[in-house]
């Protein structure tokens, strides 16, 4: 029966036959990014800037930061997304009052808010997340220890920290294929239904958006603990 199966992949041309779907999911592919770390973005609005050219901030350290201005009658609306209804990200102004929400796949909302909202001028508002996790790498390994780890929030408005939450889980492999990485609307779904409708377009004017992105690196004895783990699994089988 063995024989026969393989056979018939052969006939078909399904072989080398392939589980590792994860692995395949999030294998590096040729994009726009070039493994840039830093994305600075201006003349924004910007909309529509489809994966693979744009930041991905899953399983790793990143730092979000926005310069915007204020007209005299306030603003609000979304400075940056990516993700949205079932899973992403949002930086954006509720009533002049700034927010940063994670939605965790639909489960949990948490969010950064400042007590007040943004008086007339310039601002800059700045969210930085250290994660907790080892990363993509361990994919390497045929090991998912290193993904949708937890990690630190802080948000900052100008210079001010005004709030600081722990996710205890976060994304592991991917946000929704048919969202997209958005400056100054949502043109995809909400991030929360609750407090904003799409395209909730920004009244103000954002100056610069800047996106580093700071990857965790395997130590000598994380690889040493990662090969072994390799190992036992070969040697179970």
């Amino acid at each position: 029966m063995k024989d026969l199966m393989f056979a018939e992949f052969a006939k078909y041309q399904v072989l080398p036959v392939d589980a590792s779907a994860a692995t395949r999911m999030v294998t590096q592919r040729p994009d726009g990014s070039g493994g840039r770390k830093v994305f600075t973005y201006s003349g924004v609005p910007v909309t529509g800037i489809p994966r693979g050219t744009a930041p991905s901030v899953l399983n790793t350290s990143y730092t979000i930061t926005a310069d915007v201005d204020v007209p005299q009658d306030g603003a609000q609306g979304m400075i940056v997304t990516d993700g949205g209804r079932f899973g992403g990200f949002g930086l954006y102004l509720v009533k002049g009052v700034p927010v940063f929400t994670w939605n965790l796949l639909d489960l949990k909302r948490v969010k950064w808010q400042s007590p007040e909202a943004l008086t007339l001028g310039k601002h800059t508002l700045k969210f930085d997340f250290k994660y907790d996790g080892l990363g993509f790498g361990t994919l390497a390994y045929n090991n998912i220890s290193g993904l949708g780890q937890g990690g630190a929030g802080t948000f900052k408005v100008d210079g001010k920290l005004v709030s600081t939450q722990k996710l205890e889980r976060s994304v592991p492999l991917t946000l929704p294929w048919d969202e997209i990485f958005d400056i100054g609307s949502d043109t995809g779904t909400p991030v929360d239904d609750q407090e904003y409708q799409v395209p909730f377009k920004f009244t103000g004017t954002i100056d610069k958006l800047r996106v580093a992105l700071d990857e965790p690196h395997l130590t000598p004895a994380d690889l040493q603990k990662l090969t072994q783990a390799a190992a036992r699994a070969s040697d179970a089988q």
